[in-house]
């Protein structure tokens, strides 16, 4: 089982953050973690749409009226249920 351990190396020797791990002999995978000034900044700039696609885009009716009407609605929701319910002429 592994275990994590902090420590810093500087020029060659290993320094322990807290208590070294209790063994002699023992094998050792490193993470190098950079300072923060050098690790780039992940930021992203907003995108913006070319100027060619101004004005490109046309609603093709009030983008807040139904599509359908109530009836059409209720007919709809009536259709699902009775699909769940296993109702073979609900499909056709």
């Amino acid at each position: 089982m592994m275990k994590s351990y902090e420590a810093i190396y500087n020029h060659g020797i290993i320094e322990w953050v807290n208590a070294p791990p209790p063994v002699q002999h023992f094998r050792m995978v490193i993470v190098v973690e950079q300072p923060e000034s050098t690790v780039p900044s992940t930021v992203r700039k907003p995108r913006v749409p070319p100027p060619e696609l101004k004005g490109s885009v046309k609603w093709l009716g009030d983008p807040f009226e139904p599509a359908i009407s109530e009836e059409e609605w209720e007919a709809s929701l009536d259709r699902t249920a009775r699909q769940i319910a296993g109702d073979p002429e609900a499909f056709k």
